[in-house]
């Protein structure tokens, strides 16, 4: 079973696709949130001023995911280099990494596509997107690649931006309570950032979009509530805050109310 944004651990890497089990919701501690979480400059640079982003052509072959790959962290890029770049935060664009195999080696692991469709290393800041022949076959139906690259740009801003440091230094003491609660706060947020950058290109896509955008919303949902991850409908619900907005101001879910964190 499939999902998003599992951080194991903070320091090393973070999945940006990741098999998950279990049903039961993480509740969220309180404990003081440090300046970097709580106000990020992050979440005042605005809208993203890049609008347009069309998708290459998408086949089940590798050559044709490393050219969409290509293509689109043009535009990852366009979008979030301004963006970070206006709110005062140190930006250099990720490195990004396909291969295509049963198990695939990185500098954070080994990883079964299968299971990952994509990895974040933070050590290295390298987007790993991985496929296997299954999951080239199944980018026909749903645009899984999309989504796994804007989720490990999100992860690299995230980095960036001093979210991931801060939340991997408060974890380190915390009790399985507030460490699942961070952790849900954190993958909570970048599906938001995922969301707030695909919303802002949506009606220039052809691949994603032919899926409907209520689609990409609830993608997230089917696993259930999962602790650390938050549950289904905080998922959904983060995502489409973050697509509708448009903008990081929508993702501070450091402060949000307990309920939209677990």
């Amino acid at each position: 079973m499939r999902a998003h944004f599992l951080i194991v651990p903070l320091t090393a890497c973070v999945l940006a696709s990741t098999a998950l089990s279990g049903a039961a919701s993480a509740a969220s501690a309180a404990p003081a949130v440090p300046a970097v979480l709580a106000k990020n400059p992050l979440y005042k640079a605005g809208k993203f001023a890049l609008k347009t982003c069309e998708e290459p052509p998408t086949a089940a072959d590798v050559e044709v995911l490393r050219l969409y790959v290509e293509e689109v962290s043009i535009c990852l890029d366009k979008a979030w280099g301004p963006l970070v770049k206006k709110a005062g935060l140190p930006y250099g664009k990720p490195k990004v990494k396909v291969s295509h195999g049963e198990k695939v080696k990185t500098s954070c692991g080994t990883y079964v596509p299968d299971v990952t469709d994509s990895v974040y290393c933070a050590k290295t800041r390298t987007v790993h997107i991985m496929v296997s022949d299954y999951g080239l076959t199944g980018e026909i139906d749903r645009p899984m690649w999309l989504d796994a690259l804007s989720a490990g740009w999100a992860l690299h801003v995230q980095n960036v931006a001093g979210v991931t440091g801060a939340v991997a230094k408060a974890v380190k003491k915390a009790s399985k309570r507030d460490l699942l609660a961070m952790r849900a706060k954190h993958t909570l947020q970048t599906l938001c950032l995922t969301g707030a950058f695909t919303g802002s290109v949506w009606d220039s896509l052809g691949h994603s979009k032919r899926s409907g955008h209520e689609s990409y919303i609830d993608r997230d949902a089917r696993y259930g509530d999962v602790p650390g991850f938050g549950t289904a409908a905080n998922r959904a619900y983060w995502t489409r805050r973050g697509f509708e907005a448009e903008s990081p101001s929508a993702c501070n879910t450091f402060t949000a109310p307990a309920v939209r964190v677990k």
